[in-house]
């Protein structure tokens, strides 16, 4: 599994190539799928991680049962 730091990296390259095109090509809904699906993906994966090991974090967060999952 890549580290954190790993996966925002890339991230963020892609993000910036993918504003690079869009300043390019004047389309600034270019790629939006895709900056919608990075974001996403990562907060999903932090907040796994948080779950998992909230260290200092852990007074403050609060499980709350979601309904259909």
């Amino acid at each position: 599994m890549r580290s954190l730091s790993e996966r925002l990296e890339q991230s963020v390259a892609i993000l910036t190539k993918l504003d690079r095109k869009r300043i390019e090509m004047r389309s600034p809904a270019l790629g939006l799928d895709t900056e919608w699906s990075l974001i996403e993906r990562e907060l999903r994966e932090l907040e796994t991680e948080i779950l998992e090991n909230p260290g200092a974090l852990e007074k403050f967060l609060t499980r709350t049962h979601r309904r259909g999952a």
